[in-house]
């Protein structure tokens, strides 16, 4: 049984699934630590993500599901890729992202093995037309459910594999925000580890540029505010 798993959701991304996923394949070969699965849960109408999976097989463990259920829920897709672990740890990453740190994973498993840690967030930077800017390092409030997200997106989380906390498949601007305060609401504040570990990848077709696009995303936005607050009673 392996001691983390990488869990990624994938989908076509507009005709840049291979890039994305070889770049972020790729940092995970570079990892020093080496106990852990990835675990592939597939949207894609094509084979591309498949194809990568049996061809990086040669370097490490990989479990593809081909998921043919709620195609094109983010949380969905999210939920299934995590359901898929055998690892102790639980690593979320997205597929336009990558590791920045080779020791990305080595340090996420010293921390949850020396602390009671249920869930952790690490640093971030991003990168868009080959420079790496902006450097975040996670802070928690409280208000991150009515959408001040000072975490950052969930490649930026691990959890434990006892936690059973989903995403909400309802949600999409919100999936992230409303996932920290739900694990908040049951295990606290997490553990922070304030170094760059992972690199958020910053592109006209990610999920948070498209909503940010739409004629009707503030009106979007604060529907799905609303829904959360209703469902903490903070409405």
């Amino acid at each position: 049984m392996p001691k983390i798993s990488i869990c990624i959701p994938t989908w076509e991304s507009y005709g840049y699934s291979e890039v994305f996923t070889i770049d972020l394949f790729e940092s995970i070969k570079k990892q020093t630590f080496n106990d852990y699965q990835v675990c592939i849960s597939d949207h894609s109408q094509n084979d591309v993500v498949l194809d990568l999976c049996q061809e990086y097989a040669n370097y490490f463990e990989i479990k593809y599901f081909k998921n043919s259920n709620n195609i094109g829920n983010g949380p969905s897709n999210t939920n299934s890729a995590m359901e898929m672990a055998d690892g102790e740890i639980i690593k979320i990453m997205f597929q336009d992202d990558f590791f920045f740190s080779e020791n990305a994973l080595m340090l996420i498993n010293s921390v949850f093995s020396d602390t009671n840690a249920n869930w952790l967030v690490n640093g971030c930077n991003h990168f868009q037309q080959n420079v790496y800017y902006n450097e975040m390092i996670p802070k928690w409030n409280e208000k991150i459910i009515r959408g001040i997200n000072t975490i950052s997106s969930p490649s930026v989380l691990s959890i434990k594999k006892e936690v059973k906390e989903i995403f909400d498949e309802n949600l999409k601007m919100m999936m992230d925000c409303e996932y920290y305060y739900n694990l908040y609401c049951k295990y606290g504040e997490p553990k922070i580890i304030d170094e760059v570990l992972v690199t958020n990848r910053v592109h006209q077709n990610q999920i948070s540029s498209l909503y940010v696009n739409d004629n009707d995303y503030e009106e979007k936005f604060n529907l799905e505010i609303d829904y959360c607050l209703k469902k903490y009673n903070l409405a």
